[in-house]
C-alpha cells in the first residue's frame, strides 16, 4: 500500500511538473548584427522595407528606450549574463576582453537548469575555446561560428554563401547563404523537440548585416538605385534577407501552432554602421560612440496569449541587461544568483506600472584598457556623456545642445551615481579572464590575434592577409590547468590552411568568394618569450607553415608572446595563430 501511494505522489509530482513546463513559453531570442534603430521601416527609413519586422513591431510591445553597448561582445555577454559589460568582464571584441566570468550563471544555463531546451543558431563571440563554447555554457544544441563573424580571423576563409560551421564540435559545411542557415537549423531544432513537453530557448544571434556586405543578389540589387553605393545596397539587402527570415519564422511558428504561447524577440545589437548616412533616426553616434546613436536599439516583443497585454510602445529607459532577471521573474525560475545589474521589467511588461527612476551606465573597453567616463549614464531622458556632456532627448534627440551649464543639479545627481558605480568596479576591473590551456576537454587549444593584450589586436581576415599590427604583436594571457610539457606552434595563417608562411593568403574563401590575398613576407625564423623571460629563438625551414618548441609550464597564470622575423632578424609581424598541446 505504502508503495502506491509513493508511486502516485510521485505521479502527481511529475504531472505537476510537466504542467508547469507546459504553461511556461516557448522563448526566441534574435538578435543582428551591426544593424542600427534606424535601419527599420517601422523607424522611418525612407529607402529600407522590412515588412515582417514591421508587422512585428506593429503586433509587440515596444522597448522605445532600450539600451545595448555600443560594441558587439559586450552587448552579448550583458544580454547573457544579466550584468553590466565592466561588470561581467565581457567588455570588448578585442585586447583579450571577451570572455565572460566563469562563476556567473548565464542565460542558457538558466533555461536549461529550470527544464528548458536550449539551442544556439549562428554568432557566439563569446569565447572559443574550453570552457566558454556555448556548449560548455548551457546550450544543448550549438550551431555555431567561432569570431565576430565570416571573415573574421578565427572564420579567415569562411564564406557568406557557402558557409563552414560547427554543429556542436564537429565542423560542417553547407551549401546555404548563412542568415538562411541559421534560421533552417534553428527551425529543424525546434521541430524535433517541440512535442518532447519541455519549452525551448532559441537564440539565433546572426552575423548579419555586419560588414564585410555580401548580400544575396536578389537582395542587394533592390537598392542599388536607390543607396547611392553598392556596399550599401548589400547592407539593406542583409536586412532585407533578415526581414524575409523572420517572415518564415512567424510562418512556421503559426502553421506548427506554436506562435500563441512563443516569445518572439528581436533586437539589434548596437549602434548603426552600413546604412547611417541613408538614415540614423535623427541620432547623433553610431557603432562605437557614447551617443545614443551609438547604443540605443530596438526591442521589440511578441507574445500573443501572454501577459503582457496589448501591442503598444513603452518608453521607460531599459537596458539588455534586464532581460534575464525579467525571464527569471516571470517564468518563476529557481537560481541561486541572486544579483544582477539588470532589474526585472515585469511590472512595466505585465501590470503597466511605473517602475522607479533608475540609473544605468552604458559603457564598454572602448581602448586597451578601461577608461574612466567612456561611458553614458542613462536616466529617463537625461543623458550625462563622458563627465561634462548632458543631453535632454526629450527636447534634442540628436543631442546637439550640451545643457550641462543650465543644469547643475542633474549634472551632479548623474555623476555621483556614475562616480560610485565605478568605485563598486574596483579593484577587479583591470583583471582579465585568461584563457585556458591544457584541459583535457580541449587540446590542443588554438589561439589567436584577437585576444592581443597590449597591442590592440587583429580580428580581421584582411588585418591578417596585410601583416596588421605592431612587429611583435601582442601578448595573450593564459592560465595552464595542468603543469608539465606543452608543444607551442605558431602560424601566419589559420592553421587549417597549412599554408606555407612566406606566402600570400589565399584569394578565394571557401565558397568562391574573392577575399584580400594581402603580401608575402620572408619569414625565416620565430622569437618566444613566455611571463617576461629569456626569448626563445624558433628556426624555420623552407615551405614551413609552422614554427614549434616545447617548453615546460607550472600549473597557473602564464603570458605569451609570439613574432616572427626575417633572417636578418628584423621583426615582420605577430604571429597571428598559435596552437598549443599539453603533452
Amino acid at each position: 500500500m505504502r508503495s502506491i501511494l509513493l508511486m502516485l505522489l510521485c505521479g502527481l509530482a511529475a504531472l505537476s511538473v510537466a504542467g508547469q513546463s507546459a504553461r511556461r513559453p516557448n522563448v526566441i531570442i534574435v538578435l543582428s548584427d551591426d544593424q542600427g534603430y534606424g535601419d527599420f521601416s517601422c523607424h522611418g527609413n525612407p529607402v529600407l522595407q522590412t515588412p515582417a519586422l514591421d508587422r512585428m513591431y506593429n503586433e509587440s510591445v515596444r522597448l522605445t528606450n532600450f539600451h545595448v553597448t555600443p560594441l558587439c561582445t559586450p552587448t552579448r555577454g550583458e544580454l547573457m549574463s544579466g550584468l553590466a559589460a565592466m561588470n561581467n568582464k565581457a567588455s570588448n571584441v578585442l585586447t583579450g576582453r571577451g570572455i565572460v566570468r566563469r562563476d556567473v550563471t548565464i542565460m542558457p544555463e538558466v533555461f536549461s537548469q529550470n527544464g528548458y531546451h536550449t539551442g544556439i543558431f549562428g554568432k557566439w563571440h563569446l569565447g572559443d575555446t574550453y570552457p566558454d563554447r556555448p556548449i560548455d555554457r548551457g546550450f544543448q544544441k550549438s550551431i555555431w561560428t567561432k569570431g565576430w563573424g565570416l571573415l573574421s580571423e578565427i572564420e579567415y576563409d569562411n564564406d557568406y554563401y557557402k558557409t563552414r560551421y560547427m554543429d556542436s564540435l564537429d565542423i560542417k559545411y553547407s551549401e546555404q547563404y548563412c542568415t538562411d542557415l541559421w534560421f533552417d537549423q534553428a527551425m529543424k531544432w525546434m521541430d524535433n523537440i517541440r512535442t518532447s513537453g519541455k519549452p525551448f530557448f532559441t537564440y539565433i544571434p546572426l552575423n548579419a548585416p555586419h560588414g564585410p556586405f555580401y548580400a544575396p543578389e536578389d537582395d542587394a540589387k533592390r537598392y542599388r538605385d536607390k543607396a547611392g553605393d553598392d556596399a550599401t545596397a548589400s547592407f539593406l539587402g542583409m536586412i532585407s534577407n533578415i526581414d524575409r527570415n523572420m517572415a518564415r519564422l512567424d510562418q512556421w511558428l503559426t502553421e506548427k501552432g506554436l506562435k500563441e504561447n512563443t516569445i518572439v524577440i528581436f533586437m539589434n545589437d548596437n549602434g548603426g554602421t552600413g546604412g547611417v548616412k541613408v538614415y540614423n533616426a535623427g541620432m547623433r553616434g553610431e557603432k562605437t560612440s557614447t551617443y545614443d546613436g551609438g547604443h540605443r536599439a530596438a526591442c521589440f516583443i511578441q507574445w500573443p496569449s501572454g501577459s503582457i497585454g496589448l501591442p503598444r510602445s513603452i518608453g521607460y529607459a531599459a537596458s539588455v541587461r534586464d532581460l534575464l532577471p525579467t525571464f527569471i521573474d516571470l517564468f518563476g525560475f529557481k537560481i541561486k544568483q541572486k544579483t544582477f545589474d539588470g532589474i526585472s521589467l515585469r511590472p512595466v511588461l505585465q501590470e503597466a506600472k511605473k517602475l522607479k527612476d533608475r540609473m544605468f551606465v552604458v559603457q564598454y573597453t572602448g581602448k586597451e584598457k578601461p577608461e574612466k567616463y567612456y561611458s553614458c549614464v542613462v536616466w529617463n531622458s537625461w543623458r550625462l556623456v563622458g563627465d561634462s556632456e548632458l543631453y535632454d532627448i526629450a527636447t534634442d534627440s540628436a543631442q546637439a545642445h550640451n545643457i550641462a551649464t543650465a543644469h547643475p543639479d542633474v549634472l551632479k545627481k548623474m555623476k555621483g551615481f556614475y562616480e560610485t558605480w565605478w568605485a563598486g568596479l574596483q579593484p577587479e576591473i583591470y583583471k582579465l579572464v585568461p584563457i585556458i590551456i591544457g584541459a583535457k576537454q580541449e587540446n590542443p587549444v588554438i589561439i589567436n590575434s584577437n585576444s592581443w593584450v597590449g597591442a590592440g589586436g587583429i580580428n580581421t581576415q584582411w588585418g591578417v592577409a596585410q601583416a596588421a599590427g605592431a612587429p611583435r604583436g601582442g601578448s595573450w594571457q593564459l592560465f595552464a590547468n595542468e603543469g608539465g610539457a606543452y608543444q607551442v606552434e605558431l602560424s601566419r595563417w589559420p592553421f587549417h590552411l597549412e599554408r606555407e608562411m612566406t606566402r600570400a593568403g589565399p584569394a578565394v574563401a571557401i565558397g568562391g568568394t574573392k577575399i584580400r590575398e594581402g603580401k608575402a613576407l620572408p619569414v625565416a625564423a620565430g622569437s618566444l618569450v613566455l611571463d617576461s623571460g629569456e626569448q626563445l629563438i624558433l628556426a624555420g625551414t623552407p615551405g614551413a607553415t609552422k614554427l614549434s618548441t616545447t617548453v615546460t609550464l607550472q600549473k597557473g597564470a602564464h603570458q605569451l608572446q609570439a613574432w616572427f622575423r626575417d633572417k636578418d632578424g628584423k621583426d615582420l609581424c605577430g604571429a597571428y595563430y598559435v596552437r598549443i598541446t599539453k603533452l
